[in-house]
């Protein structure tokens, strides 16, 4: 059995010499789908359950399971007319190799296709399962990044935050400035139907975080420190990191900065309120301290998976280099 070879900087940019476009339409599609073009057979067989397994399988740091991306299902005949312009497409093809291809921009603009390739179910599957970080890696990329072009078309002024921190960030205009009074902790809050999305902003010296086995730790402590303080909640409560969901820790890059990304639920302390928050600690050379970027939901009625990946994109967005303000 063949092994596949893929090199992550390349798997995103993979475009085959003769897949030039042509004149490209724009692209449509809801967040997060993704178009799966199968055979009825593949798709209801270990082809689907391999799709399924990958970019169906729950969200992390999501108590209540929800899925990373919605799958659509049609047949390679239907793949045809306005379904060429799905922003995320997933085609399944039989081939006497097996292989991964992204085809970038081929339909519509901007689009991402991804042909997976095989000479039978369980070599197709394998492909699948043995590229599934990648793939997700590729979906997820684009999305963030189309998110931040249509945040950038209603963007919040955002210069007091590049004033103290350094940074420049792409928040739209629905968030507002919930925190007033304090020029070292910026709280910004936007309301949505089912409750509120919130954003914090703050730095840490840079003992308070060690890259070691206490990580987690140290990022939950502080985490409850400055969310207990700052964030005000009725009398008997407390805001902090939920005891009963361990969070979970990765080491990521924010605008090429090293930073760990945490994610898990929070809850307040004798109350009914609980959700889900991700967390960038992020590794600021030029202070040598920690920047934390934190976005939280309070939705609990709600599909949660699309505001949390909103926060994301919006803390993604930071990019370093402005003036920061003396202290």
């Amino acid at each position: 059995m063949k092994k596949l070879l893929l090199l992550l900087p390349l798997f995103v940019l993979m475009i085959s010499c003769d897949d030039k476009p042509v004149v490209l339409k724009d692209s449509a599609g809801r967040l997060n789908d993704v178009l799966v073009v199968a055979t009825n057979k593949d798709w209801e067989g270990v082809v689907g359950d391999s799709i399924r397994n990958v970019l169906a399988r729950p969200i992390d740091g999501i108590v209540r399971e929800e899925p990373l991306f919605t799958l659509n299902h049609i047949k390679p005949k239907a793949f045809d007319g306005l379904l060429l312009k799905n922003r995320n497409y997933l085609i399944i093809e039989q081939s006497d190799s097996a292989g991964v291809s992204v085809k970038k921009d081929k339909y519509a603009n901007p689009q991402i296709g991804i042909v997976i390739k095989g000479s039978n179910s369980q070599e197709i599957a394998r492909v699948i399962s043995e590229n599934g970080d990648n793939i997700v890696d590729v979906y997820s990329r684009g999305e963030v990044a189309w998110k931040n072009y249509l945040m950038n078309k209603t963007k919040l002024n955002t210069d007091r935050i590049k004033e103290r921190f350094g940074i420049d960030i792409t928040v739209p205009r629905t968030y507002r400035y919930a925190a007033q009074d304090d020029p070292d902790f910026f709280w910004l809050r936007k309301s949505i139907e089912a409750g509120t999305m919130d954003i914090m902003i703050y730095e840490v010296d840079y003992a308070e975080v060690k890259r070691d086995s206490n990580t987690i730790r140290d990022i939950i402590k502080v985490r409850d420190r400055v969310g207990g303080e700052k964030i005000p909640v009725d009398e008997g409560g407390l805001f902090k990191t939920e005891a009963n969901f361990t969070p979970l820790l990765n080491e990521t890059q924010i605008d090429g900065r090293f930073a760990f990304e945490t994610r898990g639920n929070w809850e307040v302390v004798n109350m009914f309120m609980a959700g889900p928050f991700i967390n960038y600690t992020v590794y600021n050379k030029d202070r040598n301290n920690w920047l934390i970027l934190e976005g939280y939901v309070s939705a609990p009625n709600s599909i949660q998976r699309n505001y949390l990946f909103e926060l994301e994109a919006i803390l993604r967005s930071a990019r370093f280099g402005g003036e920061v303000s003396k202290e």
